[in-house]
């Protein structure tokens, strides 16, 4: 009864530790990825095509992402909205809004912005916008599918 007890004391301890371990190892990368990061920092727009957002009267639908420097899917996925505006900047205007700049409260509040990066297709010539899902932005193959696709449909709609 005893030799029980004591291995049951003994596994406990043991993963005790093994956790303890665990979230140590865990939180010193968490702080590195932090720093590396810079979190604080504000997020750079990679391309020369992306402008801040006003109303577009290139008679081009606009791509407009919503973001704020906080943001790690933000982070990861300006880079990706900077390639696309490389590659589609004949057929879009691409244009960002940094939601917590207080000058831009007023757009957010139009579109009523409540999460990060959301993207919205505006289209002006066909009178509609829409957000584009959240898939979208996890690669460029996927926000490229968008891109295509509105491209073919506004092409079927200003043929009729």
């Amino acid at each position: 009864m005893k030799k029980r007890f004591f291995i049951g004391i003994f596994l406990a301890a043991a993963f005790g530790l093994l956790v303890f371990i665990h979230i140590l190892f865990n939180h010193k990368n968490m702080n590195e990825y932090a720093v590396n990061t810079n979190l604080a920092a504000p997020i750079e727009i990679p391309d020369s095509h992306i402008h801040q957002y006003q109303q577009a009267e290139s008679g081009k639908p606009e791509i407009v992402m919503f973001y704020v420097d906080w943001c790690t899917f933000c982070r990861r996925f300006m880079p990706i909205f900077g390639e696309a505006a490389s590659k589609y900047n004949k057929d879009f205007d691409f244009a960002v809004v940094n939601c917590e700049h207080p000058e831009n409260a007023e757009i957010v509040k139009k579109f009523d912005i409540s999460g990060y990066p959301t993207v919205i297709i505006i289209d002006n010539d066909l009178d509609f916008q829409y957000q584009i899902s959240m898939t979208a932005t996890q690669s460029l193959e996927a926000l490229e599918k968008e891109l295509n696709n509105h491209k073919k449909l506004r092409s079927k709609l200003t043929k009729k």
